[in-house]
């Protein structure tokens, strides 16, 4: 899986005349196999950044995908998953085939989809859901559906943009579990974007902190958690959840 390194990434927008830098300079590497967590309060630019690494917005600077300019490969070729916090279904279909989705957009055989849907169906306790509509779920199950649609692919890269920001707390305990534990199992490079300490402890390997568009400290969690740092005092003080 690749590591995914930025340099000196930047991304203005014009507001009214004055430039804003949503990202200001920003270098990190991402590395492989393991999920790194963007933590910072709303408009620090962590989901800006996110989108830039998706391909979504335009950015100066460089980011590679071990060692390949991302402006240079092809959506198709990228294998990333993009997970936000609005979970868009098509209405009129089953489960099964919002699931299905993408392994039909990819050219998969029948057997292959049937066993892949199965599969993310079972892990994520969908598998009595597969012929029901969307309508007829909870936010909580129809959040696990977008979860399901955007895995199912076994993509190389998961990009999560506050994925848990819409469903309540109890279910919100239990999905992050259920992610570290896919996460773990198909060995891709992630990187997760939160506001929420809890889950940015529970879910990181490696921990950045993010505010007014630049990485004030990363580490490990516990490195992060203890060190002091004023922005990271403030999260925890303010009680993000």
């Amino acid at each position: 899986m690749p590591d995914i390194k930025l340099q000196n990434v930047i991304v203005v927008y014009e507001e009214k005349k004055d430039l804003i830098y949503a990202v200001n300079d920003v270098s990190a590497t991402f590395k492989s196999n393991q999920t790194s967590v963007i933590l910072g309060y709303s408009g620090c630019g962590k989901t800006t950044l996110l989108k830039s690494i998706a391909g979504l917005l335009n950015y100066n600077g460089s980011i590679t995908l071990d060692g390949v300019e991302n402006e240079d490969l092809l959506i198709e070729d990228k294998n990333i998953a993009y997970v936000s916090q609005n979970y868009v279904l098509y209405p009129n279909m089953t489960i099964f085939d919002n699931i299905a989705f993408p392994l039909k957009n990819m050219g998969a055989s029948r057997e292959e989809i049937i066993e892949r849907v199965n599969e993310m169906a079972e892990l994520l306790e969908l598998t009595h859901c597969l012929t029901r509509k969307p309508k007829h779920l909870s936010g909580g199950q129809q959040q696990r559906v977008a979860l399901a649609r955007a895995l199912v692919k076994r993509p190389d890269i998961c990009l999560f943009d506050e994925p848990l920001s819409n469903v309540d707390e109890q279910f919100r305990r239990e999905a992050r579990q259920l992610i570290k534990q896919i996460l773990t199992k198909m060995s891709c490079t992630a990187i997760y974007v939160t506001h929420s300490v809890p889950e940015a402890m529970s879910l990181a390997d490696e921990l950045f902190v993010m505010h007014e568009g630049k990485f004030q400290i990363s580490g490990s969690p516990l490195e992060v958690y203890q060190s002091g740092n004023p922005i990271m005092n403030s999260l925890i003080g303010g009680g993000q959840i």
